[in-house]
């Protein structure tokens, strides 16, 4: 197989996993300063130094506003009557950012990054932003590990995993001496994946068999530059959509073959709903300060996610008045096309209202089946 130069910073680059998004190379609402390092913020690793830049917006084809407002037409009354307008997020682009739907214009509040090992873990170590979206179980890691000032709040998706072939239909038709390409070691994608290949599955791979990028969308360019250049992919919605589409449009088409869904093997062999995936992170001290208007955005957050099951053309219409398809995909991570072909059946993995009961039993759940120790009570808001 061919081998591959990695510089991958562990457990934080967990965001690529589950908040995965198209490759883009502006994807923020404002710039993070380059100076911002974070420390220490892998779970089994030294301290590794990561400087923080997060790209401005590309044109489109509106100019976005600079209003520091954050509104949502699905909020409820108690809601939107808290003035939240002071408050401001950071996020991975992909699949949580359907939550902020109709925030596109709202860069004074609210910056997506492309990039979340450089522009979202360093904010865990700042009080820059009143709320971090985050892969849950990985920020969870990185705030105990460094005792950082944020809690876990409110989970916004569930995973959205697949292992896909050109070569093959199926698990069972592995063999010894076959390979793999993923993403993040330590990402959600592939802590479930190495459980299941291993413990349930039963494939026999050297750990020269396989190889993990630094993200969801170098496996999209791997797989798509070279379709048969390894057996199996690891790879995660909405960016498997995009890379099927580029594969059927080469000359000759290419079939990329769904091998397995990651979350109904998960749920099969543990008898868990799904697995986690991105969540919310309060700033403590913002929370003492402002706890109304945090929860009133909570509140109108959880909204918005179901407006993104449940009311999809509310979405896609959000996203089209924000911009063209180059403006939406570097704000969001995603076209309002791949919105509206794959939120039918919730491929994003966004989380409603009573889809997670108990947060913490919900990180635990997993972490425990893992084998690692479960997350102290003081880690969750």
């Amino acid at each position: 197989m061919n081998k591959h130069s990695f510089f991958i910073l562990p457990l934080a680059a967990a965001a690529l996993a589950s908040c995965s998004s198209l490759p883009s190379s502006s994807s923020s609402g404002k710039s993070i300063s380059s100076e911002t390092k974070s420390s220490s913020i892998a779970q089994s690793s030294s301290s590794t130094e990561v400087s923080s830049s997060s790209t401005k917006n590309s044109s489109s084809s509106k100019e976005a506003s600079s209003s520091s407002s954050v509104s949502s037409n699905s909020s409820s009354n108690s809601s939107s009557s808290v003035d939240v307008s002071d408050l401001k997020w950071i996020t991975p682009t992909g699949a949580p950012t359907l939550a902020f739907y109709d925030q596109g214009s709202n860069t004074a509040n609210w910056t997506s990054s492309s990039s979340p090992t450089t522009g979202v873990v360093p904010a865990f170590g700042t009080s820059d932003y009143d709320m971090i979206v985050f892969d849950g179980t990985s920020g969870l890691g990185v705030i105990a590990k460094n005792s950082y000032n944020y809690q876990l709040a409110q989970w916004i998706s569930g995973g959205n995993f697949y292992v896909v072939s050109t070569k093959h239909t199926s698990i069972s038709e592995f063999q010894a001496g076959q390979t793999i390409d993923g993403f993040v070691k330590t990402g959600n994608a592939s802590k479930s994946f190495l459980k299941l290949s291993k413990d349930i599955w039963k494939w026999d791979y050297s750990d020269t068999e396989i190889a993990f990028e630094d993200g969801v969308a170098q496996v999209k360019t791997n797989l798509t530059a070279n379709p048969s250049g390894h057996d199996y992919y690891i790879i995660a919605q909405p960016v498997l959509a995009a890379a099927k589409k580029a594969l059927a449009s080469q000359t000759p088409a290419v079939t990329l073959n769904v091998v397995a869904n990651l979350q109904s093997e998960w749920k099969k062999a543990y008898n868990q709903a799904t697995i986690p995936a991105a969540a919310l992170f309060v700033n403590k001290s913002s929370y003492e300060k402002k706890k109304d208007k945090i929860d009133a955005f909570m509140a109108i957050t959880q909204s918005r996610q179901d407006d993104a099951v449940n009311a999809i053309d509310k979405v896609t219409s959000a996203l089209n008045a924000y911009g063209d398809d180059t403006a939406v995909t570097a704000r969001f991570g995603f076209t309002s096309a791949l919105v509206s072909a794959l939120q039918p059946t919730n491929q994003f993995g966004i989380l409603k209202s009573g889809d997670i009961t108990d947060k913490k039993a919900f990180a635990n759940d997993f972490q425990t089946t893992l084998g690692a120790s479960a997350f102290a009570d003081s880690l969750f808001l």
